[in-house]
């Protein structure tokens, strides 16, 4: 018999977990491509090659369909988080550890960036997907700050603001960087994004090492 696991309440064996994974992949780069207000089943039907009876099967509806992809991408994200806070070094490397992920990403122009900034557009009306949107911002937000205080603790850093301000400035500006590519088609690239991110850090938080 196939291992299970809870997922959104039910058991589900670990081909049926691992079948959703990949539909919500498909369901993402869609997305990224069409949008979140021109993604229709029928498209990730195609992308994933499967039949919309497929899709409507695991996810029900196309608004619960949209609404994991999010939720996925703010799992796997957190799951990435956490990774990088757990990297060698003191507070400025696991900062840095940061900043060079999310300034490649977003120079690279990441199909999952792309789906966000779409998200957060749509959750200007719709309740449901900006409390989504604001746990996923508010999870990162949460991993500079903490980053930040560890640094300060252990006397890594010396900030010219206070540490938390530090972290929503540097959250500010990766919103912003990640507008000005995906929105603007700004020719940003991944090094000027992680150079920009690095040196705000390093003048906001001043670390010894750097």
């Amino acid at each position: 018999m196939a291992p299970s696991r809870i997922s959104n309440g039910a058991v589900v064996s670990e081909t049926t977990a691992e079948r959703r994974t990949e539909l919500l992949a498909a369901t993402t780069r869609v997305i990224a491509r069409r949008g979140y207000a021109g993604t229709r089943f029928q498209d990730v039907a195609d992308e994933a090659g499967v039949a919309v009876g497929t899709l409507q099967h695991h996810f029900g509806t196309r608004s619960r369909m949209l609404s994991e992809a999010l939720e996925q991408w703010i799992d796997d994200t957190d799951e990435r988080l956490v990774e990088l806070r757990a990297s060698e070094g003191d507070a400025w490397d696991r900062l840095h550890t940061i900043l060079v992920y999310v300034g490649t990403r977003i120079g690279e122009r990441s199909d999952s960036w792309r789906m966000f900034l779409d998200f957060t557009g749509e959750a200007l009306k719709d309740p449901e997907l900006r409390r989504s949107a604001a746990l996923s911002q508010q999870r990162w937000l949460d991993g500079f700050r903490q980053t930040i205080r560890e640094g300060i603790a252990e006397g890594t850093f010396a900030p010219v603001v206070d540490g938390d301000e530090a972290a929503a400035i540097l959250s500010g500006l990766i919103d912003g960087l990640a507008l000005q590519v995906f929105a603007m088609d700004s020719d940003i690239s991944g090094a000027e994004a992680t150079a920009w991110l690095v040196n705000t850090a390093r003048v906001l938080v001043r670390p010894h090492s750097a």
